[in-house]
């Protein structure tokens, strides 16, 4: 799973509001989310070749999350992504749903990240095999009237790192544009390794120079394994866990560490 890592200190769970103002929350950026997958996909089609596309969906449940009721998270998560001869793209929404706080009220959030990466450069026989003008748009909204839309903007490289199994690996650097606090700067490394069905994938973010907020250190990686062969279905199915070490959480003095269990279906 992905978290905004230059978002403001969320709300205190609060005394639920009306349906109506909730659902205004949450509208948003479901739309947004249906819009860019429209998009991506007409864009796929008339633009450029595509070289890799994945989409997936997946769920996530813990019982130890910090600034949660009672710690307890379920998540369900629509992941895209995609490379193609101009660059690539990435893009997923969460929809979090907690445990009841002490009014009966189920704390209710919507979060997404939209990232696409614009080819500047490749080389051949490099460690750096392209150097890429990177953004990111995140976006989200929570039961407790939180909402937020920052911007990100920055370069990355895809990176050649001579492991075996290593399918892809990234570094990204961006300055953020953020909606609720200060301005500060990220940087984002992701990874992918498989190897006898074994999936070990994830990103760390690193957050910092943000005069609100302490600087956050995000590691979040999943631990799977791929059912596909053993089950013999047509789709990758991966069952396993999501271990979330989050040092200052939202840049609060809360820091989060703990494992999820985890299943993602591909499509």
């Amino acid at each position: 799973m992905h978290y905004n890592l230059s978002a403001s200190l969320p709300l205190s769970i609060q005394a639920s509001k009306s349906n109506v103002k909730k659902n205004l929350f949450l509208i948003k950026p479901l739309t947004t989310a249906l819009v860019t997958i429209v998009a991506l996909g007409a864009m796929s089609n008339t633009h450029a070749k595509v070289l890799f596309s994945d989409t997936s969906l997946s769920i996530l449940y813990g019982d130890d999350y910090e600034l949660v009721e009672d710690g307890e998270l379920t998540t369900i998560t629509l992941e895209h992504a995609s490379t193609h001869t101009w660059g690539g793209v990435f893009f997923f929404v969460d929809r979090h749903q907690g445990a009841s706080d002490s009014d009966n009220n189920k704390y209710k959030e919507t979060y997404g990240e939209f990232a696409p990466k614009f080819k500047l450069q490749t080389f051949d026989d490099s460690f750096i095999k392209q150097v890429n003008l990177a953004g990111q748009y995140e976006f989200g909204s929570n039961s407790t009237g939180f909402s937020q839309d920052n911007y990100m903007v920055g370069v990355g490289a895809d990176l050649n790192v001579p492991i075996p199994g290593m399918k892809y690996a990234s570094a990204s650097i961006y300055h953020v544009f953020n909606d609720n606090t200060d301005d500060d700067q990220q940087i984002t490394l992701t990874y992918g390794w498989e190897k006898n069905n074994i999936v070990i994938d994830g990103y760390v973010d690193y957050s910092f120079n943000n005069d609100d907020l302490k600087d956050q250190l995000h590691i979040n990686p999943q631990i799977k394994y791929n059912l596909q062969d053993t089950l013999g279905i047509d789709n990758r199915l991966e069952v396993g866990m999501e271990y979330s070490y989050w040092r200052n959480k939202y840049g609060s003095d809360q820091t989060q560490n703990t494992p999820s269990a985890l299943v993602k279906l591909h499509f």
